[in-house]
């Protein structure tokens, strides 16, 4: 037993001489093995995870101010005095990707400095962004720390820069349940609005972002496509090709414009045009708007207006996408 006991103290000594001379190191105190030591080397970064990127979506509201992240000191005591750190925007293919959509650089506006004051560890880094440039797919552009005021301070070299991806929101995005009606000429076919297939159950579709101003339809409840589902008079499940709502609103929530995803007019001489004499109207206290239109199709009802179907219907929010 004591036998035992002795080299289990003798390993102890021995680790415990090991740790020491690798504290000891000075290739550890140099850097050469690739650490940091916070006390030699006090690192100025942008934190952002792995990916180096923020995501935002933002709703349409015109020139806005939108807090990114910070600027941070990494040490191990916060700041000893006023560390100024100057930034600047970028979106060249080397940081943000060659195949990436860009966003304007006069679209964005950063602060040339930021200043993380005596005693502190970090500043806000705020940027103002104009939301109308935005698009319902991401943008890129990237900020970069390019200068430090200050000796004694190292800019990270991975996390010296941060990339946005920023795309926007239309305020009425979401899933909604829909109900209505869809009256069809009864000269061209026995059809009904679709929701007459699925009975009591809730018929939903996605209004996606198509811009700050626009919703598209996208059924999601058997075509999975953007396409206007419709049912025949026998319990048929149908679509309208090459024929998808989108939906203009202004500011007040008045739908001002009902348009063909696929053109004005598609290929197949489909439009929407919109029934001025509906509701036509979103209503913040439940969540929902009414809409009527109709879709036109000249190549096929040649008298004019062309009226093919009218759609009187309502949407309601049910939750975000």
């Amino acid at each position: 037993m004591k036998r035992n006991i002795y080299k289990l103290l003798m390993s102890a000594l021995f680790v415990s001489a090991g740790l020491t001379s690798c504290l000891n190191d000075d290739n550890i105190d140099n850097q050469d093995y690739g650490l940091i030591d916070l006390n030699a080397n006090k690192i100025i970064e942008i934190p952002a995870g792995a990916s180096h990127e923020k995501s935002l979506t933002l709703l349409p509201e015109g020139v806005k101010e939108v807090t990114i992240g910070e600027v941070r000191l990494a040490a191990e005591k916060p700041a000893s005095e006023d560390i100024v750190v100057s930034l600047t925007t970028a979106n060249t293919a080397d940081i943000v990707g060659s195949d990436s959509d860009l966003f304007p650089l006069d679209g964005i506006t950063i602060p040339a400095s930021v200043t993380i004051p005596k005693g502190e560890r970090s500043v806000a880094l705020i940027a103002t962004i104009n939301t109308a440039l935005l698009q319902s797919n991401p943008q890129y552009v990237a900020i970069s720390i390019t200068s430090v005021d200050k000796e004694g301070y190292i800019i990270s070299g991975n996390f010296g820069y941060v990339t946005l991806n920023m795309k926007i929101k239309h305020k009425y995005e979401g899933r909604y349940v829909v109900t209505g009606t869809m009256d069809h000429l009864p000269s061209l076919g026995a059809y009904v609005h679709v929701t007459t297939i699925f009975g009591d159950e809730p018929y939903t579709v996605q209004l996606q972002t198509l811009d700050g101003s626009r919703l598209l339809f996208y059924e999601e409840m058997g075509w999975e496509d953007y396409i206007y589902g419709m049912a025949t008079a026998s319990g048929g499940y149908s679509g309208w090709g090459s024929f998808c709502p989108v939906f203009t609103f202004d500011d007040n929530g008045n739908i001002t414009e009902v348009t063909n995803y696929y053109g004005q007019p598609a290929s197949n001489t489909r439009s929407a045009v919109l029934d001025p004499a509906g509701v036509n109207k979103y209503d913040p206290a439940t969540k929902s708007f009414q809409v009527s239109y109709y879709m036109v199709q000249p190549s096929v009802v040649t008298t004019p207006p062309h009226y093919r179907c009218h759609m009187v219907e309502t949407y309601t929010f049910l939750e975000d996408l």
